[in-house]
């Protein structure tokens, strides 16, 4: 068996926004349940962590919570790369 099969695989879903802060942003996406976290949020942009069969639903949940998305990935460490590279353009 594969740890994979055990613990779930996930996905990251990247977001911006510009008028939430932190606790905004954590009050919102709680209303979906205990599923999604915060990941890391450094004002501007935010990195949600979900498991990977719900994508299409938290990416329309967070659309509707007037979050918006940018990009969903497997890793956090390719969504941080694509945050940094925004940042010094």
């Amino acid at each position: 068996m594969v740890v994979k099969e055990i613990v779930g695989r996930h996905r990251y879903i990247l977001f911006y926004t510009n008028e939430m802060g932190k606790n905004e942003i954590v009050r919102r996406i709680k209303k979906y349940g205990d599923s999604i976290k915060l990941a890391f949020y450094n004002g501007k942009y935010g990195i949600v962590k979900i498991p990977h069969k719900e994508k299409e639903q938290v990416i329309g949940f967070l659309r509707n919570v007037g979050i918006e998305t940018i990009k969903t990935s497997g890793t956090i460490k390719k969504l941080k790369k694509l945050i940094s590279s925004s940042l010094q353009a």
